[in-house]
């Protein structure tokens, strides 16, 4: 009897959207009869508990840094971002030894590669994006720097598709990509599985997503606040954490800790408006749920602001900046855009199926 492989795990802990967008992975894993140990940190490993109770988990300290919106500021985070990828290295070697996987899929975790296990990197910001226009010339200086780090995994699992109907654009789709790296796209990821979702009646005019690191999220919570205030539509504000469980009603609006996938599915399905970051891995839901929003791209996150400018320019969202958010003009556009969609093809267990030890 051949014996059962053991995948390690792990999840970058900026947010949730690493979290949710793993679960189809995981779950993928243990349907082809993996035994799966989960290694992370805060309330993305804890979500993945919550999902997984009967998996083992353990904690691994990640990178802590804030945000820049200046090349100087990107470049002044640099010794803090390597220090902090040789620490969680270190941790992770140790617990390598101590549970000796056969495979380690890392979700934008880069310290957690072995040299002598095969090491998957998932990821689709490979180019990164410099923080403005006049600052273009830097983007192949970063990812030839970027390229050092990812060539220590053995593959990348890029989740989007390769075509055309992509969601990342250059951030995955880049020709440099191609040309450095070895490279398999397992198609758009989400947390959500439509065809049992339906929905509901109830229903939130506005649904609002809070999402991403400190301080950020608590600014973004606060500014929409204020917003769902001053338009009075029936509101629901999602605040994205699950290690707690409130509720709380305030005239149009409800604040709720968090909700489980079945329970938030109808809620995005049914909704009018949806109001959120515009990170990947929401992206991927609202593509699976066939759902636009006005998003507001995290200051300070390249990538997001990216995402949100490319998608607008095709029409499948609206963009404002978080300084500038107006949710009765946002509104008024979304009228006018497409529905995000969701690739069908089965790339994920094709690539999993293609493993070899």
């Amino acid at each position: 009897m051949q014996q059962q492989k053991r995948v390690l795990f792990t999840v970058l802990d900026w947010g949730l959207g690493h979290a949710t967008r793993s679960i189809p992975v995981i779950e993928a894993f243990l349907q082809h009869g993996y035994d799966v140990h989960l290694a992370g940190e805060g309330n993305s490993l804890l979500l993945l508990k919550i999902r997984f109770p009967n998996l083992c988990t353990h904690n691994l300290y990640g990178i802590q840094v804030s945000f820049s919106n200046s090349s100087f500021g990107i470049i002044m985070m640099i010794p803090q971002l390597l220090k902090s990828i040789k620490r969680e290295h270190q941790q992770f070697l140790t617990l390598c030894n101590e549970i000796k996987p056969d495979l380690i899929i890392s979700d934008n975790r880069y310290g957690a590669w072995h040299p002598t296990i095969q090491s998957i990197f998932i990821g689709q910001q490979l180019y990164l994006q410099a923080p403005n226009r006049f600052t273009k010339w830097i983007e192949p200086i970063l990812f030839h720097f970027h390229s050092i780090f990812l060539k220590r995994f053995s593959k990348i699992w890029i989740p989007d598709a390769a075509g055309e109907n992509n969601l990342s654009g250059i951030l995955a789709h880049h020709p440099s990509i191609a040309q450095s790296l070895n490279c398999d796209f397992i198609g758009p990821l989400s947390r959500f599985n439509i065809s049992n979702n339906h929905p509901t009646e109830n229903n939130y005019e506005v649904v609002v997503l809070i999402s991403g690191p400190e301080p950020q999220r608590s600014i973004f919570q606060e500014a929409c606040l204020n917003e769902a205030m001053r338009i009075n539509k029936k509101t629901l504000i999602l605040l994205g954490q699950p290690n707690k469980n409130e509720q709380v009603t305030k005239g149009n609006i409800t604040l709720v800790s968090h909700l489980s996938k079945n329970e938030l599915a109808p809620i995005i399905q049914s909704a009018k408006y949806i109001v959120c970051r515009s990170g990947y891995s929401t992206l991927m839901d609202l593509a699976k749920l066939n759902k636009t929003a006005l998003c507001i791209p995290t200051p300070g996150q390249t990538e997001q602001l990216y995402l949100a400018k490319h998608l607008s320019k095709q029409h499948k969202i609206v963009f404002q900046e978080q300084h500038k958010m107006n949710w009765e003009k946002g509104f008024q556009k979304l009228s006018d855009v497409e529905q995000l969609s969701f690739s069908s093809d089965d790339l994920l267990n094709q690539a999993i199926t293609k493993l070899s030890f």
